[in-house]
């Protein structure tokens, strides 16, 4: 992997695939939900569609990369905003005008501001009010976070009013304060050598200026209290149970053993959740769990969706005894089965330069760039004891946070 920063402050990293037939150029913007104002939420990820909506001398972004036989696509987080675009190798250099010209001059007008508000307010009716647990990171943030926190909202935003409301002035201070060279970071992967990459680079991206001073931004991460579980009503036709609990952001260490121990108690449909709960028991329909990585946060969420008849501290009392099963009986065969087909998925990520690209700008963001080429050996070293430890630590009786799901009657 080659690294280096134009003098406008863009990192861009590289890595070349002599076997790639084709060009990544993934552009991470240092901006997610939790830049956000508590009275302007949401906004991140408005700008991932205003990003779609035309730049100074591109009407039509679709178009033009269709028209280079290419793809591209973008997701937002609380935590940043990621744009990648994937060509065949012969129209690098459209992509690299494509993204420069968006960053040098998005063409924010009261028409694309309107359609794509209108985008997204309808984005969050049809998620959060008519799908089955459509309201669920609404829950579970605010049931990790204190108010004052920047995470306490997710990153569709708190309630869609807020973007329906937003001003042209509001959005366009926004793009200047976020989108802006030393606030980003360009990865490139694929058929492409240094030395190209460092020429398209410095001149499609080289001149472009800062728009103000990058000011240093810190986060507010104050977890809230332990309550009392909170009940919500749903369209899912089943009761269900969460249980949350914050972990560490992705640079501690406990992160990647707390990962490897979601994947021995839920990752597959033989680990112990699924196993007892679903098959044996017959007491749950599904049982879950997965462990959310961060930047500069992390959170560990065990959930199961209830048979008829189970009620909910029946279903938290379940998924609580097999976490403390699994932590005492897990053995080095399962972990070994969970490292084997990590590290399988991680082959198949090294063939793929848009993976790849992410991922180098991901790490970059982490602020631990050298982990892009040590992921297989981190995996290797995370040993029983340490996710044992580490689920012992974090995943406590008395310091889960509960959510109590029921089907909503009209």
């Amino acid at each position: 992997m080659n690294h280096w920063t134009l003098a406008n402050g863009l990192q861009v990293y590289h890595i070349q695939d002599p076997d790639s037939t084709q060009v990544v150029l993934n552009l991470l913007y240092k901006v997610g939900a939790r830049d956000e104002s508590p009275e302007r939420t949401g906004f991140a990820h408005l700008f991932e569609h205003l990003m779609f909506a035309g730049s100074a001398n591109v009407p039509s972004f679709d178009k033009e990369i269709e028209g280079a036989g290419g793809q591209n696509n973008a997701f937002t987080n609380n935590e940043f905003t990621n744009y990648y675009i994937l060509v065949p190798a012969e129209n690098t250099e459209t992509a690299f005008w494509l993204e420069s010209d968006r960053m040098r001059g998005l063409n924010i007008n009261p028409d694309s501001l309107r359609v794509q508000q209108g985008v997204v307010v309808e984005e969050f009716k049809q998620r959060c009010f008519n799908a089955p647990f459509g309201q669920l990171w609404h829950h579970v943030r605010s049931l990790l976070y204190s108010p004052e926190s920047s995470y306490s909202w997710p990153t569709i935003g708190l309630n869609f009013e807020q973007i329906e409301t937003a001003s042209l002035d509001d959005v366009r201070a926004f793009y200047d304060r976020f989108y802006q060279p030393c606030n980003a970071i360009l990865s490139l992967a694929g058929a492409i050598n240094e030395t190209e990459a460092r020429r398209l680079s410095e001149k499609w991206f080289g001149d472009i200026a800062n728009t103000q001073a990058l000011v240093p931004r810190t986060y507010n991460t104050t977890t809230a209290p332990v309550q009392a579980p909170q009940e919500q009503q749903d369209l899912s036709p089943d009761k269900a149970v969460f249980l949350v609990w914050p972990t560490p952001s992705h640079a501690d260490p406990a992160s990647n053993s707390l990962d490897l121990f979601a994947e021995i108690l839920g990752g597959s449909d033989a680990s112990p959740l699924h196993e007892t709960l679903v098959k044996q028991e017959g007491i749950m329909s599904a049982a879950e769990c997965f462990c959310m990585k961060g930047l500069g946060e992390g959170f560990f969420v065990l959930y199961g969706i209830l048979a008829e008849g189970v009620s909910h501290q029946a279903g938290q009392e379940a998924l609580m005894r097999v976490l403390k099963e699994t932590i005492k009986t897990a053995a080095d065969d399962d972990l070994a089965s969970v490292k084997n087909r990590l590290l399988t998925q991680l082959l198949y990520e090294r063939i793929s330069p848009a993976q790849q690209a992410q991922k180098m700008a991901y790490y970059a963001a982490l602020e631990k760039p050298q982990w892009f080429d040590q992921e297989a050996e981190m995996l290797e070293t995370v040993s029983l004891t340490n996710c044992q430890r580490a689920a012992q630590t974090f995943l406590k009786a008395d310091s889960a946070r509960l959510l109590f799901y029921s089907p909503h009657h009209a």
